[in-house]
């Protein structure tokens, strides 16, 4: 990859559907939850395989910095990008950007999340190299993952098959329209079209052409880019334009506009570890399709998950579609086809009286 190259870790997100293993203190890219080290250090080794360490970025709040160190020991804390307060993907985009573009306009920038969960590191490196070159035209670059059922709670991209270029092995196809979270039935009709995939929240683009999209697709934000980036050395005022930002996804900002899109397929697999569902999605079942995670005990159950961080035993007995999650936080029991509500468990405890 050209010395030019950049990448950045979004590793604010709070992981509030982890609960009670991930909490605001210690949310869940900074834990074990699936491959054997925490999501953000997983991440990480991917992005060094075809980017310099001294090119990747980390952009969260402050007191992730030491969660992040201890995860990330070759990081240099001058490439942590402080938010000054979270305001959601655009604006910390946008933060990233303007620092990013004072070590190197000409710089190109691969965007991800810390906590997905990506096992096939040499599909991503190429995958991911050949998107950095075919971001040198005036486009925003986005990976979309082929579904496998009709998923209710990803966004999709529609693309257009017929209208394609190539770089190194990877075709680039042209965005038609970004698709907010479908119902079932609608779900059901894209994965039967072929050319829906779903949104992995991933991006690449040139720094200069970022602004310059912002500039066209987004009046509001590009004021708050310029604002922003006029004040970079008054750190107070800086941190006062932030705080007044309106909370916004990247998504609905920008690349639901920008009409120079382009998409590849993912040939790696690829999971966004968004709840506990995900992670009996990615375990390993026995006979009856429960997953076990640690040694508890399940006896005649089905179809359920059991996730223990602790030493006292959890034990399931005669339980259907059922997940029990025991952590040093909290104990967590929910039917499986629930276990999206447990956000509102989170906002409950939050509001709750001393």
């Amino acid at each position: 990859m050209r010395s030019s190259g950049y990448a950045l870790i979004m590793a604010g997100g709070q992981g509030a559907r982890f609960w009670p293993y991930s909490t605001e203190k210690k949310p869940k890219q900074f834990l074990d939850i699936i491959g054997g080290s925490s999501l953000i250090s997983q991440t990480f080794d991917r992005l060094k395989e075809f980017v310099p360490v001294e090119n990747i970025f980390i952009v969260a709040d402050k007191k992730y910095l030491d969660l992040t160190i201890n995860s990330i020991p070759d990081l240099k804390i001058s490439n942590y990008i402080i938010e000054p307060s979270p305001k959601n993907t655009a604006p910390c985009l946008i933060l990233a950007n303007i620092i990013l573009s004072r070590i190197n306009p000409e710089g190109t920038l691969l965007v991800v999340p810390a906590d997905h969960y990506i096992p096939e590191k040499d599909i991503f490196s190429k995958e991911m190299s050949d998107a950095i070159n075919a971001a040198e035209e005036k486009v925003i670059i986005t990976s979309g993952i082929k579904p496998n059922l009709p998923h209710t709670g990803y966004g999709y991209i529609k693309f257009n098959v017929k209208n394609s270029k190539n770089s190194g092995s990877t075709d680039f196809y042209e965005v038609e329209e970004f698709k907010e979270k479908p119902e079932l039935k609608i779900a059901e009709k894209y994965v039967k079209a072929g050319n829906y995939y779903w949104n992995s929240g991933m991006f690449v683009y040139k720094l200069k052409h970022f602004k310059e999209f912002l500039f066209k697709y987004s009046e509001e934000y590009f004021k708050f880019y310029d604002e922003l980036e006029s004040n970079i050395d008054n750190k107070e005022k800086f941190n006062k334009i932030f705080s007044k930002v309106v909370p916004e996804s990247i998504d609905y900002v920008l690349m639901e506009k920008v009409k120079e899109v382009v998409m590849f397929g993912a040939g790696f697999s690829w999971n966004d570890v968004g709840a506990w569902l995900s992670v009996y999605e990615l375990n390993k079942k026995d006979g009856k399709g429960n997953v076990n995670v640690r040694e508890n005990i399940i006896i005649d159950s089905e179809n359920s998950l059991v996730y223990s961080t602790q030493d006292k035993p959890v034990a399931l007995i005669g339980l259907e579609n059922v997940a029990v999650i025991n952590t040093e936080n909290g104990i967590l029991v929910s039917k499986m086809d629930q276990l999206q509500s447990v956000k509102d468990v989170v906002n409950r405890l939050k509001n709750r009286k001393p």
